[in-house]
């Protein structure tokens, strides 16, 4: 009988594991969804299962999936769909007239469709033929950066597969909103997308698009319950053949900060620090406190030079206008938190009373600083290349949340004093300067 690998039970990675638990608000609700004929925003924090799930219920040979970056425009998203269908695109360019009899050149961009004599275009969007037909070509004139050209390229190849856009928090704000319009475009023409999206408030794509609504079905996949860490770990379990106690479970439960992922990692971890690598020959006890704490500390110290690089990033990402500093206090105001504070975010209102209050010029920070910081915040993260980015700022209800759990881990266990040495004080800096 095979044996089950360790890494392929427990843990995070890019291929789906096999403690995978599927839930019936988020699993059940997918499988009809994608039976329908709207486009799916799959949302949630960082590391909560949503490469997971749709890894699960969309085959590889059933969709398109584009990686967004954040320098990518909705341009670049099209170019890698057709790319990725094997339209050829070509450009050329002539001489025209202008209205007022000055020469311009113009440059044309055309997309060349092969068929064949007598072959077919298959519903998947995948061009195929006999060896005996003849390959010919049309060349169709489009603009790319309009999506009923688009549409319409998808639809003379009869495409009919899934788009996946993943990491869609990554583009700028005005990408996403263009997207978000161009989305019920490709509703109308029977193109389906699949948004995968780090954030947690419901209606992100419906503030930029009101005209989503009833075209749009939105699917966090958060929370995950207690009685489902519970059966990911029993799974696990029963797969490697081990017995993790009930008080080691019950404050994995605890210090995972809701996130399917650091369980995931601990029990990985913990298994290891046991000498557990495979599925055991023997039902074997886990019940040794000594192993869940060198988890525990391994996991902090993975984690603490991302954290550490992520927070000075974000504490001198500018803002020094008047020389408030207000990115050094926001970090500042996080890592003094108690955790518990932390856990369902902070309130716009509370955030500027807390900085105001350890503040080197209290009364110079307005409501109006705290705007632009917050509003902001996202496009800093993403100049700053933190991905996944550690906060987001939801504008409907005015709260700041660490939508990465990993960082609400690090900042339970790792010396407070430690972190803030760790990131540069911009007073202090100023003074030596000048001194």
């Amino acid at each position: 009988m095979s044996k089950n690998k360790i890494k392929d039970v427990f843990g995070v990675k890019k291929e789906k594991v096999l403690s995978y638990l599927s839930r019936e608000n988020v699993d059940t609700k997918l499988e009809e969804e994608l039976k329908g004929d709207k486009h799916i925003v799959i949302y949630g924090a960082s590391k909560q299962g949503k490469s997971a799930l749709v890894q699960k219920h969309i085959s590889s040979t059933n969709a398109i999936t584009i990686g967004c970056s954040t320098n990518m425009t909705t341009k670049d998203i099209y170019s890698s769909l057709l790319r990725q269908l094997d339209i050829k695109i070509s450009s050329s360019q002539e001489q025209v007239t202008g209205s007022s009899g000055e020469t311009l050149l113009k440059t044309t961009f055309k997309a060349m469709l092969p068929f064949f004599g007598e072959g077919s275009v298959e519903a998947s969007g995948k061009i195929t033929g006999t060896n005996s037909n003849k390959e010919q070509s049309e060349y169709i004139e489009y603009n790319l950066e309009i999506s009923q050209d688009v549409s319409e390229l998808l639809r003379k190849i009869e495409f009919n597969k899934f788009v996946i856009i993943e990491n869609f928090h990554y583009l700028n704000e005005e990408v996403q909103k263009l997207l978000a319009f161009d989305l019920r475009l490709f509703q109308e023409n029977n193109v389906r997308f699949i948004i995968l999206g780090i954030w947690r408030e419901r209606n992100r794509l419906l503030q930029f698009n009101r005209d989503l609504i009833d075209r749009i079905i939105e699917i966090p996949v958060e929370p995950w319950l207690p009685e489902d860490f519970e059966a990911v770990i029993q799974t696990g379990s029963q797969l490697l053949n081990i017995n993790i106690s009930e008080t080691i479970k019950s404050e994995i439960k605890e210090i995972a900060f809701g996130n399917i992922g650091i369980v995931q990692e601990l029990c990985k971890e913990l298994s290891l620090f046991a000498g557990i690598t495979e599925t055991e020959d023997y039902l074997t006890e886990i019940d040794n406190q000594e192993y869940l704490e060198k988890a525990i500390e391994k996991k902090v110290e993975e984690y603490a030079s991302s954290h550490l690089r992520s927070l000075e990033s974000i504490s001198d990402s500018g803002q020094y206008i008047n020389g408030l500093y207000l990115p050094y206090y926001l970090v500042r105001v996080i890592v003094e938190s108690d955790i518990n504070g932390l856990r369902d975010g902070i309130s716009k209102t509370e955030l500027h009373e807390r900085i105001k209050n350890i503040h080197h010029r209290s009364l110079d920070v307005r409501t109006s600083d705290m705007t632009n910081l917050l509003h902001g915040l996202a496009d800093k993260q993403s100049k700053k290349m933190i991905t996944p980015p550690l906060f987001d700022y939801d504008r409907v209800n005015r709260r700041l949340r660490i939508i990465d759990s990993t960082l609400m881990f690090f900042l339970n266990f790792k010396n407070k004093n430690e972190i803030l040495e760790e990131i540069i004080n911009p007073i202090d800096n100023d003074q030596q300067v000048l001194s």
